[in-house]
């Protein structure tokens, strides 16, 4: 089974690259989903980040408020590194075991959308990599656009990695600057030339 990993930077559309790859019939799978899975109250994960960052971080239904607990790590470096590590390691397990269980029922590839591919050094975990990339003041519109004021989302961007760093070490790149139909075109070219190698 081809292993695929879709990473880029924030609001470039990698969410909308592995769509184009479901369409093709290619299972895909978000860390963040997972992320979300395992922040469910009351699981380990759960109990741990609160221990980290404390109550203030729970909404009104005792369940974690992502938005309160983003503007809390995304304006501290510390803290962002502080909540990577209590999350990483039961993602990515969720994820292996995710694929394990793809390959166990056949599916000729598989794709997990990895927004911190290589900041946490699993680049080499996967056959290929496709990076997803868009212009920053495309990424910042689109973040404007789901509700984030300008600070919040510069803050965003600037806590991951330079995405030209990443178009360098990705075995494909898709520029998502134009429209829907042009990135459909590149992803759909890429998955085919995968899954030729």
């Amino acid at each position: 089974m081809v292993r695929i990993a879709i990473t880029g930077g924030i609001a470039c559309g990698k969410s909308l690259v592995a769509s184009f790859l479901a369409e093709e019939g290619v299972p895909v799978r978000e860390a963040d989903e997972l992320a979300h899975e395992l922040m469910v109250t009351g699981t380990p994960v759960f109990e741990e980040i609160v221990k980290a960052f404390g109550g203030g971080i729970l909404g009104d239904d005792g369940a974690i408020d992502r938005a309160a607990l983003g503007k809390k790590v995304f304006s501290d470096a510390d803290q962002l590194a502080r909540l990577n590590a209590i999350t990483h390691a039961p993602i990515e397990r969720a994820w292996e075991d995710w694929l394990s269980d793809r390959r166990a029922e056949g599916a000729q590839a598989a794709a997990v959308v990895v927004p911190l591919l290589y900041e946490t050094g699993r680049e080499k975990d996967w056959d290929f990599v496709i990076c997803v990339s868009a212009y920053e003041s495309l990424q910042l519109e689109r973040l404007l656009a789901r509700g984030l004021v300008e600070e919040d989302a510069v803050k965003r961007m600037e806590a991951q990695g330079p995405i030209t760093g990443k178009m360098a070490w990705a075995d494909y790149v898709v520029v998502n600057n134009g429209t829907t139909e042009t990135a459909r075109e590149q992803a759909i070219r890429v998955l085919r030339d995968m899954l030729e190698k």
